[in-house]
């Protein structure tokens, strides 16, 4: 492994002296460059106890740098296989709520929106429900954040109903000549069964004015507010 491969030389010139430190033994080997008589004279003592001083320093220094080498073992030492390790550009996608996937019959990659997460509650899934059976359509982006809170405003389990066209050419199942066709410029836009449109996201309550669900179901819109955080309303071009 990269621990017991990796020797770290350091050349202290200073005090005349090769350090070769072995991580696997732990124990740093001296390796004099410079021999030196038996007995030296005293013409040598200031030298000898400038070398000292320097050996210090040296020490000091080496210990300094061995710390921050074995920092970095765990990094040198992982070694992760280039297929298991995440582009950038990936990490970047799922940060924003989408992920890149290989369409497997052309081979192009292609991007796929993020879930909804949250819980939905039983009169989002019948609103769902009601908005399938009768055709309403949404039409959307996969990079559009509007697009993303219109989904969790659902909920998971209700966004299983809807109807969803993705309008961006890069999207997953792209239908991108359908939203030319029908005039979408915007994301989200609604096209209900009653013949109403609208664009930018909606509250579910709106939603439910709007497709006609009211006039013939109850929707009590306070328990919705307040469990998806607002971006300000709107939409995405």
């Amino acid at each position: 492994m990269m621990q017991n491969l990796l020797t770290i030389l350091v050349v202290t010139a200073a005090a005349g002296h090769c350090v070769a430190y072995n991580i696997q033994n732990s124990k740093p080997l001296l390796r004099d460059h410079h021999r030196r008589s038996p007995t030296p004279s005293k013409s040598t003592t200031n030298h000898d106890e400038a070398t000292s001083l320097s050996s210090t320093t040296t020490r000091t220094d080496f210990l300094r740098n061995m710390f921050a080498a074995s920092a970095a073992l765990p990094i040198l030492a992982s070694s992760p296989r280039p297929s298991n390790a995440a582009p950038p550009f990936a990490i970047m996608a799922e940060e924003l709520g989408y992920f890149p996937v290989k369409d497997e019959k052309s081979g192009e990659t292609v991007m796929v929106p993020a879930k909804a997460k949250r819980e939905s509650t039983d009169q989002a899934v019948e609103l769902a429900k009601y908005l399938q059976s009768t055709k309403a359509v949404m039409y959307g982006a996969f990079w559009c954040p509007h697009c993303q809170r219109q989904k969790e405003l659902f909920g998971k389990e209700a966004w299983k109903y809807i109807t969803y066209v993705e309008c961006s050419p890069k999207g997953y199942k792209s239908q991108y000549a359908t939203c030319l066709s029908n005039g979408i410029d915007g994301y989200p836009s609604w096209k209900f069964g009653n013949g109403k449109s609208q664009g930018g996201e909606m509250e579910l309550n709106d939603i439910a004015q709007t497709s006609g669900f009211s006039k013939k179901f109850t929707f009590d819109g306070s328990l919705e507010e307040g469990q998806v955080p607002s971006l300000g309303g709107g939409g995405c071009k």
